[in-house]
């Protein structure tokens, strides 16, 4: 019986013309993006890396000064306005001639990036089509009618939930292993890889899989949230309040009253975080606050287990006639 319950859902899902059309927007979008990024990339000529070392030489000479400037303002003795010019922790970076190839599609600069907007995309996806999933039959009453043949809510709900993220994260897995793999292609073929060698493809792996978790968490959160409001647009208007209201409206406010400091009141901040490994924003002269990757996941992993948690207590109690 539960064999057959996880089957109906998953026909629920894969037939549902919303979900149809979306997945072809997706797939348009990532063709649209492969194809400009083809039409703008050619490989490199003699020139062209001759230009780029230059460029590459002249500005790590300028962060080396910059650098040594900045560890000589640290040093005891040194002048308070040498300390002010440089109040973040010293770093020396080090860029590479591949970084000047303008007209050249370069891998190892330009999939992280990309990865970063495929995250957005498969987020996207997954909040649309997890609110509507459920949302659309709780306000159409195919949630009761489903009831009628199988009147266990919380088993019903949770078969929803589990086909809607296993699929969810299936399809962002392949679609992810396949957006990586053209783009690694194209810069083959029309562009430049770069150097690339297994530290980097360990860490390229790790923030793909992030995408995928924050897809697969977004998604959780907008069918709890559609499942608490009986209503696809329940999840839609919960996003635009929260965006407009807080994002939006008391960063606004934080910054024309000078507070400090305003990230670590923000969800932005922890999704960006999940992604990127660490955040340092500034609070203050010569003081810096840190929020790492385990805080990010930390704070979405509440929301994802609160949201889930109201959604299920709510189905299992009310009426949904």
């Amino acid at each position: 019986m539960k064999g057959s319950l996880i089957r109906a859902e998953l026909q629920r899902l894969l037939s549902r013309r919303f979900v149809q059309i979306l997945t072809a927007v997706m797939i348009g979008v990532f063709g649209v993006t492969v194809a400009v990024t083809m039409a703008g990339s050619r490989q490199p000529t003699a020139a062209d890396w001759a230009s780029a070392v230059v460029q590459a030489n002249s500005n790590n000479e300028v962060h080396r000064q910059l650098y040594d400037e900045c560890v000589a303002a640290r040093q005891p003795g040194a002048s308070a306005v040498d300390r002010a010019k440089y109040p973040s922790p010293c770093r020396l970076t080090v860029e590479q001639p591949e970084d000047f190839l303008y007209d050249t599609y370069v891998f190892r600069t330009s999939i992280r990036p990309l990865v970063g907007f495929l995250a957005a995309y498969l987020a996207l996806f997954g909040f649309l089509v997890g609110a509507t999933f459920i949302g659309a039959e709780l306000a159409s009453g195919g949630a009761t009618n489903l009831l009628l043949w199988r009147p266990e809510r919380v088993k019903v709900l949770g078969a929803k939930l589990a086909v809607l993220l296993g699929s969810i994260g299936l399809f962002s897995v392949v679609f992810s292993a396949i957006y990586v793999a053209t783009f690694y292609s194209i810069a083959q073929a029309t562009g430049y890889v770069g150097g690339v060698d297994s530290d980097f493809f360990g860490n390229l792996i790790v923030l793909v899989v992030r995408g995928i978790a924050l897809a697969v968490m977004i998604t959780a959160v907008s069918f709890g949230v559609a499942t608490v409001g009986r209503h696809t647009a329940a999840a839609l208007g919960l996003l635009t309040a929260y965006a407009v209201v807080w994002e939006a409206g008391a960063r606004l406010v934080m910054e024309v009253l000078g507070y400090r400091p305003q990230e670590p009141w923000f969800l932005s901040t922890y999704v960006g975080t999940w992604m990127t490994g660490s955040l340092q924003y500034y609070i203050g002269y010569d003081e810096y606050g840190h929020v790492e990757w385990w805080h990010g996941a930390a704070v979405l992993g509440t929301l994802v287990a609160a949201v889930l948690a109201a959604a299920f207590g709510t189905f299992r109690r009310r009426d949904l006639a």
